[in-house]
């Protein structure tokens, strides 16, 4: 999946913005400041506000938390929508909270935190959310009832992400044109989020499926590095045609997977190798995990992304792909 978005602040200074729209970044998330007061307004906000806008970047915002309790994290709100002052976003508003000695507090006061924060911001007329790390949600904030409720940015600095997730920050190393030095970089999983048409970006990986799908299986779908209705229609043939071909499933290909499809799945297990595998491995890097290759191979990378796959369905996690996981991966 292709870095389309930024998050910058007062220690990402001197940016060129067009430089930052012409390497594919379609929207920067902005700090708007942090704690309580509005004289703790963030120094490059206004430069950034006016950057991106006059670049053609969209904007969201971000909050950084030093609350202790919930009627300070309605201040924090306020503080915000102060500086915001009604200008035009096009992301929700984030609550950063990560700040090491908040988890003393524990989830059920930093959940109500979060909640008094996001109210406050919609009733000030804007989209809420939450920004936190892996840690944060599974340990210190009600994932569910958030994710229920508000856009969820994530921080996870890795390969692939663990929870579901709106945005995803991958990486604070980053090497984006126009901005010097390194910088967090991230993902827009939820492209409903944007206003306006956004075209999905071109994903290399997954032109590499869909390649392989029209060179193998005559597939004739576009190779654009989109996963869309086509893409995954034509992995569910493919996967029929395998079963089929190498279990006798005698399958209708049809790029449904309905029941027959379900029961005529085998499971796949690491040291596993073949079409079948390449089949796995093209679902899971549509979905954006890394496999650590696209070569039929099950090895510990291809395991280890279905152990995170089947985590954040709430599949029982044994790194075995069988009928549940493809069921789902074929959603």
């Amino acid at each position: 999946m292709k870095v389309d978005c930024v998050d910058i602040s007062t220690w990402n200074s001197g940016v060129n913005y067009n430089a930052v729209k012409a390497d594919g970044i379609v929207a920067a998330i902005l700090r708007a400041g942090y704690g309580r007061e509005v004289s703790q307004k963030d120094s490059q906000f206004e430069t950034h506000y006016r950057g991106c806008r006059n670049a053609g970047i969209k904007v969201g915002i971000y909050w950084y938390s030093y609350a202790d309790g919930v009627d300070d994290a309605e201040q924090e709100a306020r503080a915000c929508l102060a500086v915001l002052n009604g200008r035009e976003i096009d992301l929700p508003v984030y609550f950063d909270m990560e700040e090491a000695w908040q988890t003393s507090m524990g989830s059920t006061k930093l959940t109500a935190m979060a909640k008094r924060f996001c109210e406050t911001i919609e009733k000030g007329g804007y989209r809420a959310g939450v920004y936190s790390n892996l840690n944060w949600f599974y340990n210190y904030l009600d994932y569910d009832y958030l994710k229920s409720r508000y856009s969820i940015w994530l921080a996870q600095w890795s390969g692939s992400y663990s929870l579901g997730c709106d945005i995803w920050q991958n990486s604070e190393t980053g090497d984006i044109s126009g901005i010097s030095g390194n910088c967090d970089t991230d993902i827009i999983i939820n492209r409903a989020l944007l206003d306006g048409d956004i075209p999905e970006p071109c994903d290399k990986e997954i032109e590499k499926v869909q390649r392989w799908l029209n060179e193998s299986y005559h597939c004739g779908i576009a190779k654009d590095g989109i996963y869309g209705y086509e893409t995954n229609k034509a992995l569910v043939k493919a996967l029929q045609t395998v079963l089929n071909d190498d279990y006798g499933a005698d399958l209708e290909v049809d790029g449904i997977f309905g029941r027959q499809t379900e029961k005529a799945v085998r499971n796949l297990e690491r040291g596993d190798y073949g079409d079948y595998v390449r089949v796995l491995q093209g679902f899971l890097i549509c979905h954006g995990y890394d496999t650590g290759g696209f070569d039929g191979d099950f090895g510990a990378r291809t395991e280890s992304a279905v152990r995170t796959f089947q985590q954040v369905r709430g599949l029982y996690v044994d790194g075995i792909a069988g009928r549940y996981t493809f069921r789902e991966l074929s959603e």
